[in-house]
């Protein structure tokens, strides 16, 4: 076996960076919306995928007619129907040798993509042959059809206004090309080209009846196996109030989950597999079963796994569902998804009823966040649970340095968290940096963490749990646990209030070391380990006396292609005099005000609609980012707010040649 899985895996490109010689053609990149995303060329590999009606001894035959690649891959590279094949080229390969090489493939009606290994910073990639697309709201059906006349329509980024659109190039076409002709036009939001992409998991090793619960450190420490007492949750607190509800859900995308699992089934609901487009979300066993998919079980079972049913073990949130989305394969390397499979996750997962969406994996080195997929994390954001707010978890990163350069885990609209051990201290794998936000238990120092696993001899442990759980795989999860009872107890969160609840909350752990700064932030723990009791009670005291916000009136379209939206963030108390105004989806690099008053209204003004009315005090000028959002932060104390008052906020900005506003926000401020 060991032989074996050692050939696999010497089979898969390695990730060199190398450069070769410079492109032929001037700078090699992308347009990722309005930035300029370099990319530098690997000529050791390239990625072909085929037609799928063509035989496994047809592609073969292909692939040793192609005189770059290295002697021996026509027998030895992986294949399966539909998915990149990725080959070794001949020692000595130039960068043009390989661009030249891919032209000339992509003119072969057989061959669908060509692409020489690509890197975005140290992510590596490989061009597929099809475009995402978002199309400015005002560009016209005629113009869109004259600049896609060659391009095929196969399918939509479900955003929740203004969809993305997937096109296919034909036989011939360089997606990059295509995709930078689109992006320049004027006419688009973004235009990307859906590239092949390499994630990776981020493990590091494999109050209630459940008789496994007294090894599960990390929910309740008294000290077994060596744990420090106390460097868990405090979780069994938080169950005396909820053990959570059907109702708030975690997406797990993931490496599929064993639905059948007798800690998972009971709370499943319908999740899909984006990389292999289908509806079964179920882990994979390949090769007999020598390799298989276990990720994502051990993954759902740390924040969700059914507690108090006399079976295994528990999750954080014992009673909250989960949804499987099927985005990685641990199992089958060969196996990797796209740009689009992306974005497909979370507008899957956003359509769906998902409060919570854990991403327990990152990119391989250095990379930045594609623009369609920032967009999918926005809208979430922005128009999940109901307008209220979906929140995306990432783990931090494995890697024991600065997590600056991976552009997920640093996104500013994700929680991402860093793993503390069962010392209460960084665990030394664990990432780190100024974008962590939180910390939450898992393995690294004597103890792993307890969870579910693949049934039977599949999985990290030969029996239907593993004691070997860890990484920040496993913190993320339990972070995410957190939220779904801090959800189930207070369903009326915004996400930004159930953010500030969750860090407000946090337990500041190794205060010598932790490097806490005069806000209460580490960038090795955050704001602190998550507390699961104290989160919950916050989360039910928030629920009445004041300090409540509620949005109303309507939103209009904008020239960034979605609508406005104002939010509110901080404390509502005007003794804490920490409340700061959000605007999202705005038109971008434009100016605009603040503006609050006592009455609501609901009347059209400029391309949008007033929603406060009365005697109305502005705010000063401020100018949205490259995204459209802009924040500013209320003096309460200078604009003469006291505890009681019910003010209403709208965010007015200039929209091309007029202007357009967000919705309105209503605020009940308290002491």
């Amino acid at each position: 076996m060991r032989t074996l899985l050692t050939a696999l895996l010497l089979s898969l490109p390695v990730h060199a960076q190398v450069e070769g010689d410079p492109a032929p053609e001037g700078r090699l990149g992308y347009l990722d919306g309005e930035t300029w995303q370099p990319l530098r060329l690997d000529p050791t590999s390239l990625g072909l995928r085929f037609a799928a009606d063509l035989t496994e001894a047809e592609v073969r035959a292909h692939i040793a007619e192609i005189e770059l690649v290295a002697l021996g891959q026509a027998d030895t590279a992986y294949f399966q129907p539909g998915v990149t094949v990725y080959l070794e080229t001949r020692e000595g390969t130039t960068a043009r040798g390989a661009l030249a090489a891919c032209a000339v493939l992509r003119e072969d009606e057989r061959v669908l993509s060509a692409s020489p290994r690509l890197y975005a910073m140290e992510d590596p990639r490989y061009l597929t042959e099809e475009l995402l697309v978002r199309w400015r709201p005002e560009t016209s059906p005629s113009q869109r059809a004259a600049l896609t006349a060659d391009l095929t329509e196969t399918a939509q980024l479900e955003y929740s206004v203004n969809p993305g659109v997937v096109y296919q190039v034909p036989n011939g076409v360089d997606p990059l090309k295509r995709s930078n002709q689109l992006a320049e036009s004027g006419a688009v939001l973004f235009s990307v080209p859906d590239f092949q992409l390499y994630r990776v998991p981020l493990s590091a090793g494999g109050g209630t009846n459940d008789p496994l619960f007294s090894n599960q450190w990390h929910l309740e420490s008294t000290g077994q196996s060596g744990a420090q007492v106390d460097a868990d949750i405090d979780v069994s607190g938080a169950w005396l109030t909820t053990r959570g509800s059907a109702d708030v859900i975690v997406a797990v995308m993931d490496s599929g989950c064993e639905l059948g699992h007798p800690d998972l089934a009971s709370n499943s609901v319908q999740g899909i597999d984006v990389l292999e487009d289908d509806n079964d979300p179920s882990a994979e066993s390949y090769l007999f079963g020598i390799l298989t998919d276990n990720h994502g079980t051990s993954v759902a079972g740390v924040a969700a796994g059914i507690g108090n049913n006399g079976v295994g073990i528990s999750g954080v949130a014992q009673e909250c569902s989960h949804m499987a989305i099927r985005f990685l394969s641990d199992g089958n390397i060969f196996l990797q998804p796209t740009m689009q499979d992306e974005a497909d996750s979370w507008n899957f997962a956003r359509q769906n009823g998902a409060s919570v969406m854990n991403c327990s994996w990152g990119p391989s080195g250095a990379a930045p966040i594609a623009g369609p997929t920032r967009a999918a994390i926005d809208d979430a954001n922005q128009n999940g649970r109901g307008g209220l707010g979906m929140l995306t978890l990432f783990a931090a990163g494995n890697s024991g340095t600065n997590n600056s350069g991976n552009g997920y885990a640093s996104y500013s609209g994700v929680v991402c968290v860093s793993a503390s051990s069962d010392q209460d201290l960084l665990s030394s794998y664990s990432s780190f940096g100024p974008s962590v936000d939180i910390c939450a238990p898992s393995n690294g120092g004597v103890n792993g963490v307890w969870t579910t696993d693949r049934l039977g001899s599949a999985g990290y442990d030969s029996s239907d749990y593993t004691s070997s759980f860890g990484g920040t795989s496993s913190a993320s999860p339990c972070a995410a646990g957190v939220f779904l009872l801090v959800l189930s107890a207070n369903p009326n969160l915004t996400r930004e209030e159930a953010i500030e609840i969750v860090q407000d909350t946090a337990d500041k752990i190794d205060q010598a070391g932790g490097g806490y700064d005069a806000n209460g932030h580490s960038d090795f723990y955050g704001f602190g380990k998550v507390n699961a009791q104290a989160a919950v009670e916050a989360a039910v005291a928030a629920g009445g006396g004041g300090c409540e916000s509620a949005n109303y009136c309507a939103q209009s379209p904008n020239s960034s292609g979605a609508s406005a939206a104002i939010l509110g963030a901080g404390s509502l108390s005007v003794g804490d005099n920490d409340f700061t105004l959000e605007a999202v989806s705005c038109a971008t690099s434009q100016f605009g005000i603040f503006y609050y008053g006592p009455n609501q209204l609901s009347t059209s003004f400029g391309d949008g609609v007033r929603c406060v009315g009365g005697q109305t005090k502005r705010l000063p000028v401020v100018q949205t980012d490259g995204f459209g959002d802009v924040s500013y932060e209320v003096d309460l104390s200078a604009e003469g707010i006291a505890a009681g008052d019910v003010w209403n906020f709208q965010f007015w900005f200039r929209d091309g040649a007029s202007f357009n506003l967000s919705d309105g926000l209503e605020v009940e401020f308290c002491q």
